[in-house]
C-alpha cells in the first residue's frame, strides 16, 4: 500500500542538483527558480508505491536520489526496470490526463520534489529551453519504452517457441498440439476445410533402444522427425504426439492426396540409412506405420484423431510399414 510521505523539506534544492536532470539542461534556472522553489521537496520510504494504474496522477516527480522499480502488470512480477537519480517520474499521466500505465516503487529511500500540474505548466510558459528539453526527454522515453515493449514481445515469443518445442526432435510437442486442436474445436477446424489428419509411429522402435541404447533411438527419432519436415509443405502441421509416434494435420487436402502425402512421408523413412550413436555399426532399416482419417463434414476433431489413431493400429497390426484409412 501507498503510505503518506515524510513531512516536505524546507530548504532549496542546488542548481546542481537540478543539472543532473536532462529537462534543465541548457535551461535558465534563474529565470523558473521562483517556480521550481514553490515545489515541495519529499522523503519516500522503501516499500512505498509513488504511481500506480488504479490511481490517478497530476504530478510530476524529480528523483533527486535513490532508486525506484517500474512494474508493468503487477508488483509480484520482476521489475521492467530500474530508474535512479536524475529521472523524471509521472510527467505522462499530467500530460495526457490518464492514469499511469505503470507501477512504481521506491526501493530505497527516495528524496524527490513534487512538481503539480501547476506548476510543470508555468516552467513550460516560462522557458522555452525547458519545453525543448523536455519534449527531447518524452520522445527518449517513449523510444525506449517502444524498445522495452519489442523486447518483452521478443523474449515473450521466445518463451513461447520453447515451451511448444520437443527439445529432441525441434518438432512441436504435444502442449502445442493440444492447443492446435483445442482451436480446431472452434470456427477455425471449417477454415482448414478439408483437412485429414494422418498418425505416425515407428515400428519395433522398443527393439532399438534394447538393442543399440537410447543414444541410437533418440537418434532415430531425430532422423524420422528429419525426413517429416523435409517432406511436407510449408503450411501442413508437424508434431510429436508422445513417445516414437508423431501426428501431422494436413489443411486444405482431398482424403487422396493425403494418401499420397503419407506414403511419400514413409518412403522417405524407409531410404533413411542411419549408424548408430557410436557410429560404429548400421541400424537396421527404420520405417513407419501410418493411419489416415479424413475430417467429415459435422465431425468433431477428436472423433477424427480417434479414427486415425485406429487406422494407425490397424497398419500396425497388418504387417507394418503400411498406410491404412479409415
Amino acid at each position: 500500500m501507498t503510505s503518506a510521505p515524510e513531512q516536505p523539506i524546507r530548504t532549496p534544492v542546488s542548481d546542481s542538483q537540478f543539472r543532473q536532470f536532462q529537462i534543465f539542461k541548457d535551461v535558465d534556472l534563474n529565470a523558473i527558480r521562483p517556480i521550481l522553489d514553490g515545489c515541495q521537496r519529499q522523503f519516500i520510504s522503501p516499500g512505498d508505491i509513488i504511481l500506480q494504474p488504479e490511481q490517478g496522477n497530476d504530478v510530476m516527480y524529480l528523483l533527486l536520489s535513490g532508486r525506484v522499480a517500474v512494474y508493468l502488470e503487477s508488483l509480484d512480477t520482476q521489475p521492467l526496470l530500474e530508474l535512479g537519480a536524475g529521472e523524471c517520474l509521472g510527467e505522462m499521466s499530467v500530460f495526457d490526463g490518464h492514469n499511469p500505465s505503470a507501477y512504481v516503487r521506491a526501493e530505497q529511500r527516495c528524496e524527490v520534489v513534487v512538481v503539480d500540474r501547476k506548476a510543470l505548466w508555468q516552467l513550460i510558459d516560462c522557458s522555452h529551453a525547458l519545453c525543448r528539453s523536455l519534449l527531447h526527454f518524452l520522445s527518449n522515453r517513449l523510444r525506449s519504452g517502444n524498445d522495452l515493449v519489442a523486447l518483452s514481445k521478443s523474449k515473450q515469443r521466445q518463451q513461447e517457441q520453447v515451451a511448444n518445442n520437443d527439445a529432441l526432435t525441434g518438432l512441436n510437442n504435444r502442449r502445442w498440439l493440444d492447443e492446435v486442436l483445442l482451436r480446431l474445436k472452434g470456427k477455425q477446424l471449417s477454415e482448414l476445410m478439408p483437412l485429414v489428419v494422418l498418425m505416425l509411429d515407428v515400428d519395433y522402435f522398443k527393439r532399438i533402444n534394447d538393442n543399440y541404447g537410447h543414444r541410437s533411438g533418440d537418434l532415430v527419432l531425430q532422423m524420422v522427425a528429419r525426413a517429416l519436415r523435409e517432406n511436407l509443405r510449408p503450411h501442413d502441421m508437424v508434431a510429436r504426439y508422445g513417445g516414437e509416434e508423431f501426428m501431422v494435420l494436413l489443411p486444405h487436402t482431398a482424403n487422396s492426396k493425403a494418401v499420397a502425402v503419407a506414403e511419400r512421408l514413409r518412403g522417405a523413412v524407409e531410404e533413411l540409412h542411419l549408424m548408430g550413436a557410436d557410429q560404429e555399426q548400421p541400424l537396421p532399416p527404420v520405417t513407419i506405420s501410418i493411419g489416415v482419417a479424413a475430417v467429415n463434414k459435422g465431425e468433431a476433431i477428436d472423433a477424427v484423431v480417434e479414427a486415425a489413431d485406429k487406422a494407425l493400429y490397424r497398419a500396425k497390426n497388418n504387417g507394418r510399414n503400411r498406410i491404412e484409412s479409415r
